[in-house]
């Protein structure tokens, strides 16, 4: 009897269902993009979208700016990349009981 491995579940051929979520969630499927060419170039185009409007206006709420009532507070070019990771990480603090596993 041979283990084999679970498809991946890509990411932009259909919306994701909630399966779709907990297997990730878990661990239990890979993840990939979708390989075709349209679904790729679709992504660069928002990613150049963002590089335009940031090089004209210079200002993308969540990207160069806090969040919520933080809207007003500008962040330097240099911690746009983090801002993402601080967002979550901030989320994610938790408080209360630890929930198990499932």
């Amino acid at each position: 009897m041979t283990n084999q491995a679970p498809d991946p579940i890509m990411f932009g051929e259909r919306a994701l269902c909630i399966e779709d979520v907990l297997a990730l969630a878990n661990r239990q499927a890979p993840s990939a993009l979708q390989g075709d060419d349209e679904f790729r170039a679709r992504i660069a185009r928002g990613a150049q979208f963002l590089d335009s409007l940031l090089s004209k206006e210079g200002v993308i709420y969540g990207v160069t700016t806090g969040y919520g009532d933080s809207c007003v507070v500008a962040v330097p070019l240099e911690h746009v990349e983090a801002l993402p990771r601080h967002l979550y990480t901030f989320h994610g603090c938790g408080l209360g009981k630890l929930l198990d596993a499932q």
